[in-house]
């Protein structure tokens, strides 16, 4: 039982994290990251009614918090898989633009090489800062370098 304030407060500073503000994203992502605030404020709830039970609680009682909580667990990971998939749609479709840039520039052929690095550089930008969110959301560790 002493673990379950410690979840508690895990889960409540997870909640923060995914809900804080930023910059603008698509409505797809915005909606999957409501769900997963919304799932952990059940889970939150939940774990709040487990940490209520006493001693003279019922089995009963028990079984009815712990059937609570794990719908409660199971709406979760169902929100966080829309949340993954919506994250890396938006990574895709920022790379799909990128490529269909690289055809355009691809087919001037009177383009220098430094024409064409900076005709795409900014237009790198935004797969860049996707793939960035896309890893920051799994925090992926750095490949060995050779």
């Amino acid at each position: 039982m002493r673990r379950v304030p410690f979840l508690a407060a895990g889960l409540a500073a997870l909640a923060l994290a995914a809900c804080q503000p930023v910059a603008q994203k698509p409505p797809s992502e915005t909606a999957a990251t409501s769900a997963v605030c919304t799932e952990l404020m059940q889970v939150a709830e939940a774990l709040e009614q487990v940490n209520s039970l006493k001693p003279t609680s019922t089995v009963g009682e028990a079984q009815t918090v712990n059937k609570r909580l794990g719908k409660a667990i199971k709406g979760l990971k169902a929100a966080e898989t829309e949340l993954e998939k919506a994250r890396l749609a938006d990574f895709q479709a920022e790379l799909k633009a990128f490529k269909k840039e690289v055809t355009k520039v691809a087919k001037n052929k009177n383009l220098t090489l430094e024409q064409a690095a900076a005709d795409l550089k900014s237009k790198a930008a935004p797969v860049v800062a996707a793939h960035k969110e896309l890893s920051a959301a799994v925090n992926c560790k750095a490949p060995a370098t050779p």
